[in-house]
């Protein structure tokens, strides 16, 4: 639509005026009344959301411990002289560009790969355990390097590779910790071992790894002697590509084995270590003197320039009730002791051997049995190191990464000095970011976080060995105590909900099956589902914090995991009336965080005063795709989640199932059967508060009095957060479906061939038409418009100008450059707006054709007898031209030229075939004369007659036609203010047509039934609700970048992924993209050169806010009653029309 500028108006009262100025006030009041009730519920809000929750806890105290006696041990001086003489014997070494510095490296050591990372650059050898002889001894298996299953292989190549370390994966003869020593017989069947070997050779050629380490360990002689052929032959090949081989030797081993074993390899590592292990009595690791001892032995085979000394860096905690002994890190040791013995002074805890060199401890658990614990830290490296060096060995390497006391590092490696030099630095303890726990059970509390710890060391100075440590103060590493792990109970929990189908069904089943359980709400969901949630508490179940929008915890920094918590617990509260004490953290919920992105919400929320609920029997019911046996994927089944949980239920306590977030008929129906079937092997089933005897009154315990009062804004806000929620999700979802079935029938349509014009018989005289200008100061372009319109050809024409009582001298200027001129006819009256000018010319039309024509246009010569020959047609009423910025003069004027040839010159070609043309433009229309004057000319209760008078046209019957050829060129606004006042007064007019002919709407055919409720839908109301969703999605947008930049501070912490964002960017562009397919076929419509194409995404970006502004003040003023003026733009006379 585009009309000229004009004065103040009014024959008609104006659609939406209010003379009297009631409206405008009650408007006021009523903005000023809802602000204020906005305010003081927000305020409320805020203030719930900064008070933060004042949670009792579950206070499960731990058992009291008690303190098994120390040993006391003399010095024995021997031993220590006895090292001191061996080690005078060796030469002195220094370390060379051969000597190794090795770890090796488990995949399932959860510190393992952190812990290389941090410390490559010490070590010049890496040894990763991947490789593993099949039991069938026909193949090797490489699972545990298969960087599809391990997420930790890629990292660690690419660490390695940066730093210069050698990857020697190692192949060994177990599984899972136990060797079986008959795969070495079955491997070496003919069949088998040059099979294997080329297996192993490929592996490492084609990895471009640096070679291989065997470890084959329960070997008889007998074996041993059959196998060493075999590995001299992989030597040699290994050898031939310039690899090397290595093999990992038992200290129990024969003289002769070990000859024989390290005669073929180049190098080999003695396993001093597990002295004492997993099922022997309690004991040293490696005590000094059995590490000499083996040092002794071997350097007396084997050349020491061909060994390489491993040392254990891990703990054993044996029970003295028997059963093999847990493997700790040195960390969770220390932590241990700390934690089983807060009241101790650390001191009088852990005991330094001075037999074995070696620190211990004892402690008693929660169940009052009494551990005895024995670790190999950073003092035990130094010695080992010391020995060692003073056996002129080849290097060394620690079992295992991950495992180790981080001060190791500082007398470990390549670039490590002797340990006596580094005695000072192992007194001060920094333990990695490395989580330790105390107890069992899948309630969680983080009761430490990390801080340095002190020792204090003795070292012998003859033989350099440490001989005495002394714990002044403990290191900390984060620590979570577990509690909550009763003999045969187990908590069914149920995540994301609710859900208004799901979570009534499973009610249901646990109503009729007799078991309570724990549902883990989201505070958003929640909000939504007030109903639900109460149900599933007045059926006695229990309720936690599942977070506020379901965020990955792991990937958002501290103050968005308070908010989360604080929100959603608000959200519970206002429908629950009582707290909630419960929190599991989306997405990792298991009973043993590993990084600091999973430990951190859980220290919040230990902070804020909740238990944080884990899971260790997860049958992943929300991944509804499984693998195939026979490949491909099928659509999980009930059963399957059944069995998943039952051989999974000896794991843990908790049972992680979900009633939310998806299709979760699955897990419906297998709900009966997991019951059932886990009382059958006699479990008890309870709530996660019930594992620790906890009922739902005391982990749902009632609101403090100082936080009722801020319940009421919590339930106002929230319920008004979703009813917008509601409202923008449905809005934004029909806008993108009716958006795309929009621009896609206006595409089809637009390309359809179009109705042509009548053919005009060239004997027919040249059609009469008048054309009607009104003008309103309006000197400086009146007189080329006039011209232009002279020019036409094929047409008998007359110009009736009106001089809308101008002040520039508009009518003087007409008067003297056409006074002469009979087809020109110029009339004076004061200023009454365009409309009345419009029709006091329509008086004086005696054509039955006339053509509006606005000031400050110029056509196209032709645009007249191709608007006239239309009307031969008797049905057709009026005819809009096609409209084209005349002034393409900067950025400004370019944006609107895009806009008329993609948006409105399109429309009325699509919306022509289904006489549906919502404007014949004010700047070029074509109108049977009769009909104008029977409809009683223009109307002046809008500021946008033309679309009024072409909407009385249409509901009187007659057909609107579109003449795309018929050119016009007018002057655009060229600043973006001058585009806002245009644009206000056409989004105002708009409005007062639609609800002045709000009568029309579904009627008249496709022009009721589709242009007006499209006006409707996408020039207002989609105009209303568009800044709510920007908002909503630049809300999205700076949270994403905020957790992009916390997430820099922490090495483990990756920004989350957010669905909603990228689906909304996604829409974004997808629409953009369809957006330039519709600009570049309208341009090949309207045969425009595409240049200005690009420019179409920038155009939309800033007509998307100038709408934002004008729109809403558009519905302001409408709601306002009050008047409103057309108001003037400058004219520069910039048009100029193609020759």
């Amino acid at each position: 639509m585009k009309s000229g500028e004009f004065g103040p108006h009014g024959e008609d009262r104006s659609v939406f005026l209010d003379a009297t100025g009631r409206r405008a006030r009650r408007l006021r009041l009523t903005a000023l009344a809802a602000a204020v009730i906005a305010a003081v519920v927000l305020a409320g809000f805020i203030a719930s959301l900064v008070v933060l929750p004042q949670l009792s806890g579950l206070s499960v105290a731990p058992t009291p411990v008690s303190n098994v006696a120390r040993r006391t041990h003399g010095v024995e001086r021997a031993l220590l002289r006895y090292i001191d003489r061996q080690n005078r014997r060796a030469p002195h070494s220094t370390v060379s560009p051969s000597t190794i510095a090795g770890a090796w490296f488990a995949p399932w050591e959860d510190g393992a790969l952190d812990s290389f990372t941090r410390h490559a650059g010490d070590l010049t050898h890496v040894y990763p355990t991947w490789l593993e002889l099949r039991d069938d001894g026909a193949d090797i298996l490489t699972a545990d390097w298969d960087p599809a299953r391990n997420p930790t292989t890629k990292p660690l190549i690419a660490a390695a590779r940066a730093h210069g370390v050698k990857i020697v994966p190692m192949i060994g003869n177990a599984t899972e910790g136990r060797f079986d020593a008959g795969r070495i017989d079955r491997m070496l069947a003919p069949a088998n071992a040059s099979h294997v070997m080329d297996r192993l050779i490929d592996f490492v050629t084609v990895n471009d790894f640096a070679g291989l380490q065997i470890d084959f360990e329960q070997m008889t002689p007998a074996q041993i002697a059959r196998v060493v052929p075999w590995i001299a032959q992989l030597r040699q090949r290994l050898n031939a590509q310039g690899k090397e081989l290595s093999i990992a030797l038992e200290v129990s081993l024969s003289d002769a084995d070990i000859r024989a074993l390290s005669g073929v390899v180049d190098y080999a590592a003695i396993m001093a270590y597990d002295e004492h292990g997993e099922d022997s009595r309690p004991g040293p690791i490696s005590s000094a003197l059995f590490v000499d001892k083996a040092i002794s032995r071997f350097t007396r085979l084997v050349p020491a320039d061909k060994l390489i000394l491993g040392i254990g860096v891990y703990a054993y905690d044996w029970r003295e009730d028997g059963g093999p002994a847990d493997s700790l890190t040195t960390t969770a040791a220390l932590t241990a002791a700390r934690g089983y013995r807060p009241d101790d002074d650390p001191a009088k805890v852990v005991d330094f051997d001075p037999t074995a060199l070696q620190s211990t401890f004892s402690y008693t658990d929660d169940q009052g049995r009494a551990h005895e614990v024995w670790m190999q830290d950073a003092t035990s490296v130094a010695n080992a190191m010391t020995m060692s060096r003073g056996r002129a060995l080849r290097g060394a390497s620690l079992w295992a990464l991950g495992e180790e006391d981080p001060a190791s590092w500082k007398v470990f490696g390549r670039n490590a000095q002797p340990a006596i030099q580094q005695i000072a630095a192992l007194q001060h303890v920094v333990l990695t970011q490395e989580i330790a726990f105390t107890g069992q059970g899948e309630l969680l509390n983080v009761i430490d976080s990390p801080h340095p710890g002190e020792r204090r060391i003795a070292v012998d100075p003859a033989s350099g060995l440490v001989t005495d440590e002394v714990w002044t103060r403990w290191p900390s590493a984060w620590t979570v105590r577990r509690t909550g792990a009763p003999d045969k109970t187990l908590a069914l929990t149920f995540d994301d909900g609710p859900d208004p189908e799901w979570t009534p069904e499973i009610l249901d089943i646990l109503k009729a099956k007799g078991v309570k359980a724990t549902f883990f709400m989201i505070g958003g969901v929640a909000a939504s589902n007030p109903d639900l949630v109460r149900r599933v508490r007045d059926e006695g179940h229990e309720i936690g914090n599942h977070s506020f929008t379901h965020p990955n915890m792991a990937h958002v920094d501290e103050e968005r995991v308070r908010l989360e918590l604080t929100a959603a617990d608000r959200a519970l509260e206002s429908i629950l009336g009582r707290q909630v004490t419960l929190f599991r953290p989306p997405y990792n919920a298991d009973s043993e965080p590993e990084t600091y992105g999973e430990i951190l919400p859980i220290a919040v929320a230990s902070k804020l005063g909740y238990t944080t609920a884990g899971e260790s029997i997860d049958p992943n019911d929300w991944n509804l795709e499984r693998p195939s046996p026979g490949g491909g994927t099928h659509r999980l089944r009930p059963e399957e989640i059944v069995a998943d949980v039952m051989a999974q239920a000896n794991a843990g306590h908790a049972v992680l199932l979900h009633d939310a977030g998806g299709d979760r008929s699955a897990t419906v129906k297998a709900l009966p059967a997991i019951i059932d079937g886990l009382r059958a092997r006699g479990y008890r089933l309870t709530t996660i508060g019930g594992l620790v005897g906890r009922t739902p009154d005391q982990t749902m315990p009632a609101l403090p009095a100082a936080e009722r009062s801020l319940i009421a804004a919590d339930a106002a806000a929230f319920g008004f957060s979703h009813m917008v929620g509601m409202v923008l999700f449905v809005g934004f979802n029909l806008a993108i479906a009716l958006g795309l079935a929009r621009i896609v029938l206006m595409l089809l349509l637009a390309s359809r061939r179009r109705r042509h014009a009548p053919e005009v018989d060239p004997a027919t005289p040249s059609p009469r038409v008048d054309v009607l200008v009104a003008a309103y100061n309006e000197a400086t372009v009146i007189a080329r418009t006039i011209e232009s319109l002279l020019a036409s050809r094929d047409v008998d024409i007359n110009v009736l100008v009106v001089d809308d009582g101008s002040t520039d001298g508009t009518y003087e200027v007409v008067e003297a450059v056409f006074a002469g001129d009979p087809r020109v006819r110029l009339r004076r009256k004061p200023n009454g707006g365009k409309a009345s000018a419009l029709n006091l010319a329509l008086q004086d039309a005696t054509a039955p054709l006339v053509v509006g024509v606005d000031a400050d246009t110029q056509l196209s010569n032709d645009a007249l007898a191709k608007l006239a020959a239309w009307f031969t047609d008797p049905r057709v009423g009026a005819v809009a031209g096609n409209v084209k910025v005349g002034n393409r003069s900067n950025l400004v004027t370019r944006w609107q030229s895009i806009e008329y040839i993609t948006s409105q010159n399109i429309d009325r070609r699509a919306l022509a075939l289904l006489n549906a043309v919502t404007v014949v433009p004010g700047a070029i229309g074509a109108w049977r004369t009769d009909a104008l004057k029977a409809l009683g000319g223009y109307r002046s209760d809008t500021l946008a007659e033309d679309m009024d008078l072409t909407w009385r046209v249409r509901e009187a019957g007659w057909v609107i036609a579109n003449e795309p050829t018929a050119l016009a060129f007018t002057e655009a606004p060229s600043s973006l203010g001058g585009l806002l006042k245009q644009r206000f007064r056409w989004s105002f007019g708009t409005l007062q047509c639609l609800w002045k002919h709000r009568r029309s709407t579904f009627r008249h055919g496709w022009f009721g039934g589709l242009a007006l409720p499209s006006l409707w839908l996408f020039q207002i109301m989609g105009q209303v609700l568009a800044p709510l969703i920007d908002l909503q999605l630049a809300a999205a947008i700076v949270g994403q970048l905020l957790s992009w930049l916390a997430a820099l501070q922490h090495a483990d912490v990756d920004v989350a992924p957010n669905p909603t964002l990228w689906f909304t960017l996604i829409v974004y562009v997808a629409f953009t993209l369809l957006e330039l397919g519709a600009g570049w076929i309208a341009f090949g419509f309207d045969k425009e050169k595409r240049g200005d194409l690009w420019l179409l995404p920038t155009q939309r970006f800033v007509y998307r806010q100038i709408m934002y502004v004008v729109v809403w003040r558009a519905l302001e003023r409408a709601l306002s009653g009050l008047g409103q003026t057309w108001g003037k733009l400058k004219r520069t006379g910039d048009v100029r029309a193609p020759a």
